[in-house]
């Protein structure tokens, strides 16, 4: 079977004040059919053949998310977005890239591979903003947290899929302030200092 994604979003914005507004936004993604690499030799079936990999489409994933935000329009010298996200990624096996490598437990027994993804972030931060500074400058301004990914013990039981968090946390402060000079109708030199 191909893989299916069912998704439902549904959003709602409103205006607080002038060029100022909040916006709710709900996502539901699930997928179906999704390919799995099983190797089949694990049954002990066939111990003479070596490794069996079978591409099945018997993978399944779930992702629920939940956005708020505020937004201000250009207005003033100035524009801004943040948010935050909440969100919960499940499924039973996020190696669907690499076909060879079966990372179920029990491959009798599939349904014990149903845990939070290897994408799960369930935290995340974004902002951003540009100013017209005055005296003819502007500014980008760029913030961007997220939370740790799941990873899995290195003993694997039938319960502890992705049950620990990587240390891979994320901040990012971005900057760049920038003064167009007009040489003409036709030309800009724009000397930019920025920071990654």
């Amino acid at each position: 079977a191909n893989p299916r994604i069912y998704t439902t979003n549904v959003a709602f914005e409103q205006e607080i004040a002038t060029n100022f507004s909040v916006y709710f936004d709900f996502t539901h993604s699930q997928g179906v059919h999704l390919t799995r690499f099983l190797n089949f030799a694990r049954t002990g079936l066939f111990p003479t053949l070596g490794d069996i990999f079978v591409a099945s489409a018997v993978g399944k994933g779930l992702y629920n998310g939940f956005t708020a935000g505020v937004r201000k329009r250009m207005s003033k010298r100035y524009q801004l977005e943040a948010n935050y996200v909440y969100s919960r990624d499940r499924d039973d096996d996020s190696n669907e890239r690499d076909p060879f490598t079966d990372r179920s437990f029990n491959i009798n027994n599939l349904s014990l591979d149903y845990a939070l993804s290897d994408r799960d972030i369930p935290h995340k931060f974004n902002f951003y903003m540009f100013a017209q500074l005055g005296w003819g400058f502007d500014g980008n301004f760029r913030v961007q947290a997220r939370s740790a990914q799941p990873i899995t013990p290195a003993t694997r039981t039938a319960t502890n899929r992705n049950t620990l968090r990587k240390d891979n946390q994320y901040f990012s402060f971005d900057w760049r302030i920038q003064r167009p000079f007009k040489l003409g109708e036709r030309f800009e030199l724009i000397p930019i200092i920025e920071m990654f």
